[in-house]
């Protein structure tokens, strides 16, 4: 049953996209887009977990380039909201998706790929001081810890050829660390580009550090699995591994302590 529905799923979310595309404004198709595929990835989250758009900050004061999709924690940090416009505590932050029409060149796929990379580059150690908190005992967060990254997927409905995708993004990967490379590639019809640990895999992902083949898989074999599936698959795995972070308000606003005036208080006083 449950497999019946996650199929009806990806079928009511392709044939939406299908729709968006008879809408002949560029920038209103693609909220249309951004919206249909937002829908999809809301419904399957759990409640403490919300997905939007804009910007991922840090406590040094860095920056990440803006996001499509960013899906984080609604239950315990702020959402910093600047002229309409989302800013994300990077200890907030999950998963983030970059969600492209198409990606029919290099130049698309390393500008997808840049903005994954400038989310997970972000520091969610807050230079070593940041802790899990939904853990029986607290543990300081480790950058190199699949867990405690930031998982980053592109989405997209029509891609390069399949050679050329996996030459483009072999290329990416050699000259980037693993915790930087994305976890997920999907082109919704036609392909999953994820990380196996041999030459022929049958089921399940791995975290980049334990990679040794990039896999694409082929719409044309009998157990193709809708790359939408595999994304919600992927994205619900990792959620459930990945632990709450705490944060510092005072790294963040650096208010440090007000001047003013002082009257002793007498002690005498009940």
């Amino acid at each position: 049953m449950l497999t019946k529905i996650l199929n009806a799923l990806n079928s009511e979310v392709l044939n939406e996209l299908d729709l968006a595309k008879s809408i002949h404004h560029p920038g209103e198709s693609g909220r249309a887009r951004e919206q249909i595929l937002g829908e999809f990835i809301k419904k399957l989250l759990p409640k403490s977990f919300d997905v939007s758009t804009g910007f991922v900050i840090d406590a040094t004061g860095a920056m990440s380039r803006q996001i499509d999709l960013v899906i984080y924690r609604n239950d315990y940090h702020p959402v910093f909201n600047i002229g309409g416009i989302n800013h994300f505590m990077v200890e907030s932050v999950a998963a983030v998706i970059e969600n492209k029409s198409s990606i029919k060149s290099s130049k698309a796929l390393k500008q997808a790929l840049e903005n994954i990379k400038s989310v997970k580059a972000l520091d969610r150690t807050n230079k070593g001081k940041n802790t899990t908190c939904n853990e029986e005992e607290r543990n300081l967060v480790n950058p190199n810890a699949y867990q405690h990254q930031i998982f980053g997927a592109i989405l997209t409905e029509e891609s390069l050829s399949k050679d050329r995708l996996a030459e483009e993004l072999l290329k990416y990967l050699e000259s980037n660390p693993r915790k930087l490379w994305p976890n997920l590639y999907v082109d919704v019809r036609h392909t999953t580009g994820f990380f196996y640990k041999k030459g022929k895999p049958n089921l399940g992902f791995i975290e980049p550090k334990k990679a040794k083949y990039l896999v694409l898989t082929d719409e044309t074999q009998e157990n193709f699995v809708p790359p939408l599936l595999d994304l919600a698959f992927d994205i619900l795995s990792f959620l459930r591994v990945s632990p709450q972070i705490d944060y510092n308000p005072d790294d963040y606003l650096k208010l440090g302590s007000s001047p003013g005036d002082s009257w002793k208080i007498d002690t005498k006083l009940k």
